[in-house]
């Protein structure tokens, strides 16, 4: 069974998002992944504290239809809306009663 997902009512934005996931072997941040497509945006902004007990501002959460990358682990990324780059602080990929992915969740500042 799969929980509904109404995409065409609410994925309206256009969006860029790049995942890192670690170091390359040059030092450098590894890119894992790219995805683009229409997303939900809600721009809500509330503060968290992350592990280091430092509070950050989040600027927004998006969600997207189903897995944005299937079988990617990243540590970080970002994600371009309307020419504005935003840092991904934490991700969730809820999922249905059969196991399959419902949608992924993604938490900016």
């Amino acid at each position: 069974m799969k929980l509904p997902y109404f995409k065409r009512l609410w994925d309206v934005i256009d969006a860029t998002i790049t995942l890192y996931g670690g170091l390359d072997e040059d030092g450098g941040v590894e890119t894992v992944g790219s995805w683009t497509g229409k997303v939900n945006l809600s721009e809500k902004v509330r503060r968290v504290q992350d592990g280091n007990g430092q509070w950050i501002a989040l600027s927004g959460v998006l969600h997207i239809e189903g897995d944005v990358l299937p079988g990617v682990q990243f540590d970080n990324g970002e994600v371009v809306i309307d020419g504005v780059s935003r840092r991904i602080i934490s991700y969730s990929r809820p999922r249905n009663p059969d196991g399959s992915v419902n949608h992924t969740r993604i938490e900016m500042a």
